[in-house]
């Protein structure tokens, strides 16, 4: 009998646990402890109108103060739930998943270096993407030969590209670029051409220049007339000196 009773309550206990994973959706992100927590729809397990309490998240690094990987998903997310011990009382974020709406992939598109998305899907993976709902975007492309680091913000349309060719800085709001490649450093973009002033030559150009003119004379000839050319007799020049590499616009 007391086998048989420990093998009745073991029955009820799984039959009371709801173990594995669950398709859920998010209906409330605003979680007032502020632990990255949500608030689910799990059709499958509570029905279409049941909602269940504060759902706890399972991210891949954290568990201590101050530090840790966190995106919440947006409402409406779908989201793969899990029930700790499975108890429906303690409910478990641990991923989202993506949908085909009306044929279409809901992974966020790829960027090209200019920032701009385009929809062709990749035949390897070799892109990985981290996108906000408002479309800011950070991806690495490890394709080979191909490798590239892209940021955009995408409200303003700032752009910052990293790959082969160097670096591009763009301000999208204002049309300012700063491109960084083997050509050197140009501000303003493609358009800049006119080379840096060297600052510190230019400085103890500018010292000489002021030494010599101070130092310089002129004689007349007696009784008055024109003067003389400067002494010493080289001619008091002041050379700009110029950036080889870098140009503004």
């Amino acid at each position: 009998m007391e086998i048989e009773k420990v093998v009745a309550d073991l029955i009820q206990k799984v039959e009371r646990r709801f173990y594995g994973k669950y398709r859920g959706f998010v209906v409330n992100n605003d979680d007032p402890k502020h632990l990255g927590r949500v608030r689910l729809q799990v059709p499958s397990v509570l029905g279409p109108e049941v909602v269940t309490g504060w759902a706890l998240p399972c991210v891949p690094y954290g568990g201590q103060k101050n530090q840790g990987l966190l995106f919440v998903p947006d409402l409406g997310a779908g989201v793969w739930v899990e029930f700790e011990e499975g108890d429906l009382e303690f409910p478990i974020w641990v991923g989202t998943f993506w949908s085909e709406l009306g044929g279409e992939s809901e992974i966020p598109p790829l960027n090209n270096a200019d920032g701009k998305e385009h929809k062709n899907e990749q035949r390897q993976p070799t892109r990985k993407i981290i996108t906000t709902k408002k479309g800011h975007t950070i991806q690495f492309e490890d394709a080979d030969g191909e490798e590239m680091v892209t940021l955009v913000e995408a409200t303003h349309k700032h752009i910052v590209t990293l790959n082969k060719e160097g670096i591009q800085i763009t301000d999208g709001v204002n049309g300012n670029t700063i491109i960084m490649g083997a050509h050197g450093i140009q501000i303003g973009g493609s358009a800049a051409t006119e080379p840096f002033v060297l600052g510190h030559q230019f400085a103890a150009n500018v010292e000489s220049f002021l030494t010599a003119l101070k130092a310089h004379t002129h004689t007349a000839p007696p009784g008055g007339g024109a003067t003389s050319s400067p002494l010493p007799a080289p001619p008091l020049t002041l050379q700009v000196p110029l950036s080889a590499k870098h140009t503004v616009e």
